[in-house]
């Protein structure tokens, strides 16, 4: 082996982006490590960056386009031009009969390597003139998307978690899942909380299970799940009644405080403690803990978003922090200094909502499906709809699916309703950097370059760092076979189709075979729209904090603009007053027949990332359903053994395990694991698959389609 050469990179497995320091000889990645130099995440990585190689080096990488006349045939490889041209004139063939609508894109997790490719895949989509775009938002947290639309969003940002007071965690597990939320730990270094609570930060965590970051609260309140709505109606209702609110930020800044008062009257504290599970005492203490603290911020995660009443329940979220004024006033730091920004001081005001971003803003989000009337949202069409876009005949029906990135298999609700829905497209085409349960469906295979393979840009993260700091990566190994961004496909599909794709600087040059994916990056990110270019990014390895823009201060309200943050939008005050009427649940009777004896809550594991990084060497195998050991004990069932789950739409066989963090009556599970369909299903080595529980067309958000996909009602049986 030649000498070792080491390179200071980005992981890109999720949207953490924490900073590494890549081994490699020979073009074999030898090791990989946390970037201890690193200014955000300070050495930190997780046990899946550790083991990124794995996936670079896997024998099950696609490293050359594939085709088959017939899904019954075994693949044969192609070259990359030629697929190209064979799936653009499919595509033309399906354009012409159909109508532009009936082309699609799913972009999945796997885009979180590339700094371009959901950009330029939404905008390749709407060259084509098709809104039929959805993603892995629409099955995760797409209600707190809809919360900013209705609620508003203050122009100056909201308090960080460093130097904060209180931080309240609600069904968010950052120490695991490395999600970030303002003013919640960071996910690029969760281990930051220990240093806060050390400084005298205190912790509040809602979750039915006692998480990794329970661990560290000061208060915890294990909640049934689904009851994340009452509970902060509850804690409203208590800092109105006595008074804790920021009364000059809501006079001044907010409308709606009356009508929000009289809409949260019914949620005393015993009602809100019975619907909840939870003793009134600790509800009180943690709302008046969270109320009379200077600084700090109350975030969630997918918890409350994949329960019942979701859209209330970040509403309420973002109503709890205005009530007590946890906004950047003037002349504050700004939380998020964010380089790729404008180099322009946010006013300390609500933005109108003509100002926001277009995924934002409400009044250009305004597309219906054809299913159950379901709204688009951040500009997409919700992937809960998707299969049934696909089944339903009629004028719009999609008929060609390009899956990028993404495992529609593993990760969409009601698996059976998705194998049918691939099964009957005219053309799927997956984009991927190895096989996966989807890509056995395709028509086309083509290979997509790893993240150590191509250029880096950490612009998720860029809106998120509490310092002005920027990281470019550049090609650490060369291209194995024929693999390239996806990007590159895109154009050259464009290119055979006349289309065009239009980013924020102007459309690219389809035409250009020299195209780099700096180029790129500029259409994305212009020159006059940053505070530095991204040419200036990428000459620094290992990325760099800008020391002129680290004092970044909240600017002055802006003249004329008069919006206001909305306490009680017309959308909220009917959903609470559903939620009011709810009647209270009774332990163990759950459904709509009462049989079912316990309640199904979402998980985050540490050792996969949605539906990829499952086949990594050191992970645990399988996806068990945990349940309190005095539940297994009740059930007549031992830890390891293998039970059926049922929900009301369907069952699937399980093992289970004794849990003692979590609350009696849970069976806590992740999503996107399983057997690939066709393949006997080894439980102990792959996992069940919870998304056969949940059907699409049943229990969902009427807004966007949604699916109750964490707290509904399962029960237990031995096989």
């Amino acid at each position: 082996m030649h000498s070792v050469k080491t390179v200071k990179s980005f992981c890109r497995i999720c949207s953490a982006y924490c900073g590494i320091e890549v081994d490699v000889a020979d073009e074999q990645i030898v090791e990989i490590r946390g970037d201890k130099s690193h200014p955000m995440s300070k050495g930190y990585t997780c046990t899946k960056g550790r083991q990124w190689a794995h996936q670079y080096h896997n024998d099950n990488r696609l490293l050359s386009a594939l085709s088959r006349a017939d899904r019954d045939q075994a693949f044969t490889p192609l070259e990359n031009e030629q697929a190209l041209d064979e799936i653009a004139d499919k595509l033309a063939t399906i354009i012409e009969r159909h109508g532009p609508r009936a082309v699609a894109i799913f972009r999945g997790n796997g885009l979180s390597v590339s700094s371009n490719g959901n950009q330029v895949a939404q905008a390749w989509l709407a060259g084509l003139g098709s809104e039929m775009d959805f993603s892995t938002m629409s099955i995760d947290q797409p209600s707190k998307i809809i919360a900013v639309g209705r609620h508003g969003a203050w122009g100056g940002g909201g308090h960080g978690f460093a130097g904060a007071d209180v931080c309240m965690l609600i069904g968010n597990n950052p120490i695991i899942s490395a999600l970030n939320m303002t003013g919640g730990p960071p996910g690029w270094n969760p281990t930051s909380l220990k240093e806060e609570k050390k400084r005298g930060l205190k912790l509040i965590v809602v979750d039915p299970r006692r998480t990794e970051t329970a661990e560290h609260a000061d208060l915890y309140l294990p909640i049934r799940p689904g009851e994340d709505a009452n509970l902060l109606a509850g804690m409203i209702r208590l800092i109105i009644d006595e008074e804790l609110y920021d009364k000059e930020f809501v006079d001044a800044e907010t409308e709606g405080f009356a009508a929000l008062k009289a809409a949260v009257d019914g949620f005393t504290l015993d009602v809100v403690a019975a619907r909840c599970g939870l003793p009134a005492e600790d509800i009180a203490a943690a709302g008046r803990l969270f109320a009379n603290a200077g600084r700090g911020s109350a975030s969630s995660g997918t918890g409350p978003d994949m329960a019942r009443f979701p859209h209330l329940a970040e509403h309420l979220i973002l109503a709890l922090n205005t009530l007590c004024g946890r906004w950047n006033r003037e002349g504050d730091p700004v939380t998020a200094p964010s380089l790729l920004a404008p180099n322009i001081p946010p006013p300390a005001q609500t933005i109108p909502p003509e100002f926001l971003p277009p995924m934002l803003n409400p009044a250009l989000n305004t597309k219906t499906s054809r299913i159950r009337g379901i709204k688009q949202v951040f500009q997409e069409m919700p992937t809960p709809v998707a299969a049934e876009e696909i089944l339903t005949p009629g004028e719009g029906q999609v008929k060609a699916l390009i899956v990028i990135g993404g495992n529609p298999v593993m990760s969409w609700p009601d698996q059976e309703k998705t194998l049918a829905a691939l099964a009957e497209l005219d053309l799927l085409v997956c984009i991927d950097i190895m096989h996966t349960a989807t890509t056995g469906f395709a028509d086309y295979l083509l290979p997509a370059a790893h993240a150590f393979e191509r250029d880096g840009l950490a612009e998720f993260t860029d809106r998120l760092y509490d310092k002005p700091f920027g990281q470019y990566s550049k090609p650490l190994l060369q291209p194995r076979g024929d693999v390239q961004e996806e990007w590159r496909y895109l154009v050259g599909l464009a290119r055979r189709l006349g289309t065009e794709i239009h980013l924020p600087g102007g459309p690219i040059d389809v035409h250009n075979d020299s195209l780099e994916t700096l180029d790129i990056l500029e259409l994305m990110f212009p020159d006059d729209s940053v505070k530095v270019p991204v040419r200036e990014l990428a000459r620094h390895e290992g990325g760099k904090v800008f020391e002129e823009f680290a004092n970044i201060r909240v600017g002055a309200p802006i003249e004329g603009l008069d919006a206001k943050l909305q306490l009680l939008p017309p959308e909220v005050a009917p959903e609470l007053a559903e939620l009011l009427a709810t009647p209270t649940v009774v332990e163990g009777r759950y459904g709509e027949d009462g049989s079912y004896t316990h309640l199904l809550a979402v998980r985050r594991v540490k050792h996969v990332y949605n539906s990829s990084c499952h086949d990594f060497p050191k992970n645990p195998a399988g996806n068990p359903a945990y349940l309190h050991p005095e539940d297994l004990q009740e059930l007549g069932l031992r830890s390891g053994e293998t039970a059926k789950l049922q929900s009301e739409h369907a069952s699937i066989q399980v093992i289970v395990e004794a849990d003692s963090s979590l609350r009696r009556g849970i069976v806590s599970m992740s999503h996107c694991f399983g057997s690939v369909p066709g393949e006997a299903e080894n439980l102990a080595l792959s996992g069940a698959n919870a998304s056969k529980l949940i059907a699409v067309d049943r229990d969902f958000d009427p807004l966007m389609g949604m699916p109750r996909m964490s707290g509904f009602a399962v029960k237990l049986s031995a096989v």
